[in-house]
């Protein structure tokens, strides 16, 4: 005991200086002194938020890809949900069955990875081709309706000859009145957001706003795929049809991911329409 109190005598002022310390902190960092607490907590969140940043731009980096593989699955599952269709996801292929129209279809995504527009040559290009099992002459959907048709393919690459094309052709359907119509895009109107749907009964009840749909007929689509809407009606009294622009669904200026259309039985189907 003798020997405790010999030390607290001995550093009596080095104690009594700690002590005086403590209580400076506790009042300097109390909640009445709100100005010295948010200095410090300013100056230690800015701190950690710097690490935190880069720590997240460093996980961000190197996990993309990762990311990326999971939003092409969820992309898949928001399809299957758009189409209302029965779809299987972890294929190559993503695999739904039309029993309307006694067909299957199989659906794989893909990324547009390049879009020349070149008035009359219109051209997009994915990052899959023959090794991925895509075709000649299958059909190209987006996230929000319908693109194309392939129309040249190599091993890792293919080429889609987009609706905006003037070679581009699909008869289609108007959504509410299942009335049939020819679908053409115009390259003196120089338009990457409008097509012109033809030869539609001038007695079929169109309104603006009006859905136009993929038809099934040739094979190439589901249907009930969507085109655009209907943004002016006109009449054609010679030929008793009406000429009706529809804006796309898809702006064709931001296209970044799409679905490979595949019809298992189309050469099947073929057979009886030629």
């Amino acid at each position: 005991m003798r020997n405790i109190i010999l030390l607290i005598q001995k550093y009596r002022n080095f104690l009594f200086f700690l002590f005086l310390e403590f209580i400076a902190l506790f009042f300097l960092f109390s909640a009445t002194n709100n100005y010295h607490h948010y200095n410090y907590l300013s100056s230690s969140n800015s701190i950690s938020a710097g690490l935190f940043n880069f720590q997240y731009r460093m996980t961000s980096y190197f996990s993309l890809r990762e990311i990326n593989n999971q939003l092409m699955v969820e992309n898949a599952n928001l399809k299957n949900q758009v189409l209302n269709r029965d779809i299987v996801v972890g294929r190559k292929y993503i695999k739904h069955k039309d029993t309307t129209f006694k067909k299957n279809f199989l659906f794989k995504e893909v990324s547009v990875i390049n879009s020349q527009y070149k008035f009359y040559k219109n051209n997009l290009i994915i990052n899959a081709g023959t090794k991925s099992g895509v075709q000649k002459k299958t059909g190209l959907i987006g996230t929000k309706g319908l693109l194309g048709i392939i129309t040249n393919v190599s091993s890792n690459y293919a080429s889609i000859r987009p609706i905006i094309n003037p070679d581009f052709g699909l008869k289609i359907l108007h959504k509410k009145s299942n009335s049939w119509g020819d679908l053409i895009w115009i390259p003196e109107e120089n338009s990457f957001n409008n097509v012109y749907v033809k030869n539609i009964p001038i007695y079929t009840d169109v309104k603006e706003g009006d859905f136009f749909i993929t038809s099934g007929a040739e094979g190439l689509f589901p249907r009930g795929v969507v085109i655009g809407r209907a943004l002016s009606i006109k009449k054609n009294i010679e030929k008793q049809t009406l000429i009706i622009k529809v804006k796309l669904e898809e702006d064709f200026s931001s296209i970044k991911v799409g679905f490979v259309v595949k019809n298992q039985f189309k050469e099947e189907l073929d057979q009886h329409l030629n």
